[in-house]
């Protein structure tokens, strides 16, 4: 199995070491999100395996797959009752660009890749925040679209923030789903980047928080949630998908 990762920056799923907008491990710098990654699936696998270790994870960016993306068909994703609105069409895009490029990457590696696409769902009430259930369907949509099975929806409600607060917070890992009840909006009022910052001292860079993944003090399994609790299962899900499929090659 391979992982093929995309998100919106360093402090998520990371970037490139150079000014590429798509690398594999060798260039790669990662971030929290992919540490988490990274960790769940050795979880779901139940032995010790890191494919940051081994060398078995590539990079696309958020500009890359917009190049990438595709012609539109006849047949495309809807949202029931309602008008599909640009934002959730974003993720449907991004989903069927990252689905392409995990084909081809399965066709150069010869061996089943698992996509993991990271996207945000905050944003600010001008702008209109939208419905993370929306925003996540029509992700899975594009996945769908593409006839790609090994599909990752990673998409924090409201933000990535919050699932880290969860596990830092006065009350670490309890009643963490009224975190997702905050404004993803870092110009509001008690913003969850600041309520971060102040949990942990302001020591929030990328580089901090590998760290406190990768020892355990945020611990991902203990994390609950419903907008990770859906990306754990759809993870879980892709995962041992990608493994039967190996056991059936055979």
């Amino acid at each position: 199995m391979y992982l093929l990762l995309s998100g919106e920056g360093p402090g998520d799923i990371g970037t490139c070491c150079t000014e590429s907008d798509c690398c594999d491990r060798t260039e790669f710098k990662e971030g929290p999100m992919t540490i988490i990654v990274d960790q769940l699936v050795g979880v779901i696998q139940q032995y010790e395996m890191s494919y940051l270790d081994t060398d078995r994870v590539s990079y696309v960016s958020e500009s890359y797959l917009a190049q990438k993306k595709q012609a539109p068909r006849k047949k495309q994703m809807s949202l029931k009752g309602k008008k599909r609105p640009p934002e959730t069409k974003y993720y449907f895009e991004n989903a069927r660009a990252l689905a392409t490029v995990a084909l081809a990457k399965q066709a150069e590696v010869n061996d089943s890749v698992v996509a993991v696409l990271f996207r945000d769902s905050d944003g600010t009430a001008s702008a209109g925040r939208g419905d993370w259930k929306d925003k996540r369907d029509s992700m899975l949509a594009g996945f769908a679209a593409e006839n790609y099975e090994l599909g990752v929806a990673m998409i924090p409600k409201p933000k990535s923030e919050a699932w880290l607060l969860c596990a830092v917070k006065q009350n670490p890992y309890q009643h963490c789903a009224n975190l997702e009840s905050e404004s993803g909006n870092d110009n509001s009022i008690n913003p969850l980047k600041s309520q971060l910052e102040e949990a942990l001292n302001g020591g929030t860079s990328t580089q901090d928080l590998n760290q406190l993944i990768r020892d355990k003090s945020i611990d991902a399994e203990n994390i609950d949630m419903p907008s990770f609790t859906a990306f754990k299962a759809c993870l879980e899900y892709a995962v041992k998908e990608a493994h039967k499929s190996q056991t059936m090659e055979e």
